[in-house]
């Protein structure tokens, strides 16, 4: 039968890339971590990484035992490390967008028995890190239909066209012409794919978004800031300007018939389902993110 540590030093190697860095990750010496994964590979029966002079690269049945073993070893690790520790809270990590874990998620969090460790970042690397049990639970903006994982709706956010003064049309004028007078502005945007800019244009005007963009900034916190100090306009989260439109100092440019709005989600491993402490913990977490609305 294998070892735990066995598997303990393969996880380390599968995440590092090299005996040297994974044995200086667990504290051991390179001769014993390489016994480890000769012992493994020989009960497995086959190699399972093929050594390169950059990296050492997984095989694909490498690949398969990584998925069926990383979170359990994760678990066993954390509960390994509370026992180490008595009476030291347990951690928890959680991870989710940089703009709405500050706005929303930080002012929202429940009083709880975990010792939180945030991590910030777009969806899809993040639910990776949650599939390979680096996370605990995670805010998403996407749906992203992954095997394992369980989405439970947290929050809507409306995406909103604002600027520093109203978009200069005359009063009551037609979708048309207000998208060629958006088409003549400064534009700042996340990425150079439009990501919020482009769907609230296809859903605003029925048409693609052609614009092409001004300034690419991946942070909508210092897009905000740009657009406020009228460097020109973007599409944002409504909780990201509520406080600035209120006191005028933004303004919406345009209003579709029907709102753009996104769903964000709370994210878990469909494994974690039984521990009782985390469920608890999300359905605080939701239940404040709601009343904070």
């Amino acid at each position: 039968m294998a070892d735990f540590e066995w598997f303990r030093s393969f996880v380390a190697i599968y995440r590092h890339g090299s005996v040297s860095a994974a044995a200086a990750a667990r504290y051991m010496t390179q001769p014993a971590l390489s016994q480890h994964l000769a012992a493994l590979e020989a009960e497995v029966g086959e190699p399972l990484f093929r050594r390169t002079p950059r990296r050492m690269v997984p095989t694909e049945r490498a690949k398969l035992l990584y998925a069926q073993i990383a979170p359990a070893v994760d678990r066993l690790e954390r509960v390994d490390d509370v026992f180490k520790q008595p009476g030291r809270a347990p951690v928890l990590r959680l991870g989710g967008p940089h703009e709405f874990m500050h706005e929303r998620i930080i002012p929202a969090l429940p009083e709880s028995p975990y010792r939180l460790i945030l991590t910030f970042g777009e969806t899809r690397p993040l639910l990776r890190l949650l599939q390979d049990g680096e996370l605990d639970l995670l805010v998403a903006t996407q749906h992203v239909a992954t095997s394992g994982l369980v989405f439970s709706r947290l929050a809507v956010e409306t995406f909103l066209a604002v600027g520093i003064r109203p978009l200069d049309v005359p009063p009551g004028a037609d979708a048309e012409a207000v998208r060629i007078a958006l088409e003549k502005e400064r534009w700042i945007s996340y990425g150079s794919d439009l990501p919020m800019i482009r769907r609230f244009w296809m859903q605003a005007f029925g048409v693609r978004c052609a614009i092409l963009p001004d300034y690419i900034v991946p942070d909508l916190r210092v897009i905000k800031t740009m657009v406020l100090r009228g460097l020109g306009v973007s599409v944002l989260p409504d909780y990201l300007v509520r406080e600035e439109l209120e006191a005028g100092r933004l303004h919406v440019l345009h209003v579709p018939d029907k709102p753009v709005v996104n769903d964000l989600w709370l994210v878990r491993r469909s494994a974690d389902s039984g521990d009782e402490r985390l469920s608890a913990f999300a359905d605080a977490l939701a239940a404040a993110v709601a009343n904070s609305c």
